[in-house]
């Protein structure tokens, strides 16, 4: 991170304390400490440490969401939108690990407004900021967006590729499967069946 003013070195310090102790262990003692400025300081930013993790985390939607738009406005075929989009997605949590910290349905890392509701609904606003143009349908949105979430997580498995370049030809063919697969024909099954219903046939194997 490239530190401009005293609210980068804020934010850088608090980056590493994370690391370090983890999000709710992290005092304003310990920030204004590591980032060298008075505590005074700290307070003509932030009103205490839930505002400046609301300000990150606002920050990282903010590029999440101007990227969405420079799609959009740049790319107008909704198949090579999404492609290159979920290519961002996983190379941005590769570079920024500690963002997937914070957003993967980890209690330990939420604060106030920050759970699982805001950052869903903020996930369904930026897949529609890539579709609604082509499909204004609901579900089709949550689906591809629980989808795309689904691919994100091939992250997760990075140990399971010997080198980099293997994983990133995975990464590419796997998004290119993902993305024909679900603009081949965007609307869903309409179940006629609950999943306990279909499921309850399945034989358990006993030890």
């Amino acid at each position: 991170m490239v530190i401009k003013n005293k609210k980068d070195l804020i934010y850088n310090s608090w980056v590493k304390l994370f690391w370090k102790f983890w999000v709710k262990k992290v005092s304003i003692d310990q920030i204004v400490k590591d980032a060298g400025i008075a505590k005074g300081t700290y307070y003509l930013y932030f009103k205490n440490k839930e505002d400046l993790y609301e300000n990150i985390m606002d920050d990282v939607l903010e590029c999440w969401s101007a990227y969405m738009k420079t799609l959009v406005d740049t790319v107008p075929d909704i198949k090579e939108r999404f492609y290159l989009h979920m290519i961002w997605s996983l190379g941005f949590f590769q570079k920024n690990p500690i963002v997937r910290s914070l957003i993967e349905w980890n209690t330990d890392y939420y604060i106030w407004k920050i759970n699982d509701e805001y950052l869903s609904a903020k996930h369904i606003w930026f897949m529609k900021i890539l579709l609604w143009n082509e499909f204004r349908d609901e579900e089709f949105v949550w689906f591809v967006a629980n989808t795309k979430w689904f691919f994100a997580n091939i992250i997760n498995n990075r140990n399971c590729f010997k080198t980099e370049k293997e994983f990133e030809k995975f990464v590419m063919n796997f998004a290119a499967v993902i993305v024909n697969w679900i603009f081949s024909d965007y609307k869903i099954i309409k179940w006629v069946k609950s999943f306990k219903e279909i499921t309850d046939c399945v034989p358990e194997i006993k030890k």
